[in-house]
């Protein structure tokens, strides 16, 4: 992701990989041994209603369970050690910002967002689970590709409504 307002002065490239481990993978991104070295593992527990902003009980894996799977609701405090099956979706973000005096303050900023956007995401995911469950794979490309549209168009409007002068 970069921004047409500052330039080539930020990027946040966000790499992806789904493992079925309980995250005991070292290094399922493949890094180098220089990205590899400078790698901090940040754990989001998506039970934990600290890490996002807004709670909302209906986003909460505490309290949900699937109809059509069986799953959850995520009570118990080893979830992670016992839950069947078990998936660990690890995150690779490298940020830049290369504005001085910012710099680091900005990286900061944008690796804490991204936490939570992504704990949010994940609470999300889970708990709407019988909505995706047991779609084939062209049904949830066609879904991304709605939300990758629906998407485009708010920022869209966004951009149209604050670069207005009017």
């Amino acid at each position: 992701m970069t921004s047409p307002f500052i330039g080539s002065v930020f990027k946040v490239v966000t790499e992806t990989m789904h493992v079925g481990d309980r995250g005991e993978t070292e290094n399922a991104l493949n890094l180098d041994a220089k990205v590899l070295a400078q790698r901090i593992i940040d754990d989001i527990d998506v039970t934990n209603d600290k890490e996002i902003g807004a709670y909302k009980e209906s986003e909460d894996p505490k309290l949900y369970k699937s109809t059509k799977t069986g799953r959850g609701p995520l009570t118990a405090e080893d979830w992670r050690k016992t839950c069947e099956p078990c998936m660990t979706c690890y995150k690779l973000v490298t940020t830049e910002f290369s504005w001085w005096g910012f710099q680091t303050a900005m990286e900061r900023y944008i690796q804490s967002m991204m936490r939570g956007m992504f704990a949010l995401f994940h609470r999300q995911l889970f708990c709407d689970t019988d909505g995706w469950y047991g779609m084939t794979i062209e049904e949830l490309r066609a879904m991304e590709d709605e939300t990758a549209k629906k998407l485009l168009d708010k920022r869209n409007q966004e951009l149209t409504t604050k670069t207005e002068f009017s």
